[in-house]
Order: C-alpha cells, then sequence, then structure tokens
C-alpha cells in the first residue's frame, strides 16, 4: 500500500538535506587540510615615495625580502606616473653627498633583502607626469631578472 504523498516528500526533503550537510562538511574538512596559506616567496613592504611640488623627479623607498632558495636580483623598475625610474645611490665623499645611477642588477642573495632607504640605495623617479602630494601613491613594477614583474603601490609622504 502506497503512503501518502507528504510522507514521500518528508523523506526526500531529508535526504536532501543530509547530502547538503555532507557536502557541506566534506567542504569544511578539505579546507581546514589544506594548512595555512602560502607565505609570498618575494616580498615588498614599507613601500613609499616623497612628495613632489612640481612633475619634475622624486625618490622612492622601500625593501624586497627574498624568501627563495635562489638568488634574485632587481634590473628595472617603471612606473605610469613617470618616463623612467632608476636605482641611484647617494654616498658622502669628501664631507659632499653625492649620488650615482646603478647600472647593474641588484642581486639579493636567497633570505637577504635588498634596503632601499633615504641616504643610501633609493628610486629615482624622473620626467613625474603630475605632481605628487601627500596620501597620494605611485605605482611601481619592479622587474626582476627572471623575468618575475612585481606590483607595488607606493603611498606618497613625508620623511
Amino acid at each position: 500500500m502506497r503512503r501518502s504523498g507528504r510522507r514521500s516528500g518528508c523523506l526526500t526533503n531529508r535526504r536532501q538535506t543530509l547530502t547538503r550537510s555532507g557536502i557541506a562538511i566534506s567542504l569544511a574538512a578539505a579546507l581546514a587540510c589544506r594548512g595555512p596559506e602560502p607565505v609570498a616567496i618575494v616580498e615588498v613592504r614599507d613601500a613609499w615615495a616623497r612628495p613632489a611640488d612640481s612633475a619634475a623627479t622624486t625618490a622612492a623607498y622601500l625593501v624586497i625580502v627574498n624568501r627563495d632558495t635562489a638568488a634574485i636580483a632587481l634590473s628595472a623598475v617603471t612606473s605610469p606616473v613617470s618616463a623612467s625610474v632608476s636605482l641611484h645611490e647617494s654616498m658622502v665623499m669628501s664631507g659632499m653627498v653625492h649620488m650615482s645611477p646603478l647600472m647593474a642588477p641588484q642581486a639579493i642573495p636567497p633570505g637577504d633583502s635588498l634596503v632601499l632607504k633615504p641616504g643610501a640605495k633609493h628610486l629615482m623617479i624622473s620626467s613625474l607626469r603630475r605632481p605628487l602630494a601627500v596620501a597620494d601613491s605611485v605605482l611601481l613594477e619592479l622587474i626582476l631578472t627572471d623575468g618575475r614583474v612585481l606590483h607595488v603601490t607606493a603611498f606618497v609622504r613625508t620623511p
């Protein structure tokens, strides 16, 4: 003898609920088993740039951390806000501060960092297309010798 449709519908709803619950539990277990998020092999941090009243030149600073097992090297930098970006180094010679471009790629050994800071190695951003005020940002593309491109936002602030 056939039971009422109501009872049959109740069993169907229970099966759907159990199936959905099983899928949800399986998904939760899979997500829990995958472990922590991977750490970036190359990290860029503390990126900032100086304000520039006129659309001329400014400097940017940052730290590139190499967590890879192989050495990497910074070979070039570009930015949509300027015609050119180059790596420079400031140094004191005979009591005078001198700045010179660094033409060779800057190597970063495994587990080490390249620190770009005021009074030392830094990025010179030349022929700006617009003035830069505090709280603006500058997009930078750091190009490594292995072809990787790191996209960085440097916030404009006073030193």
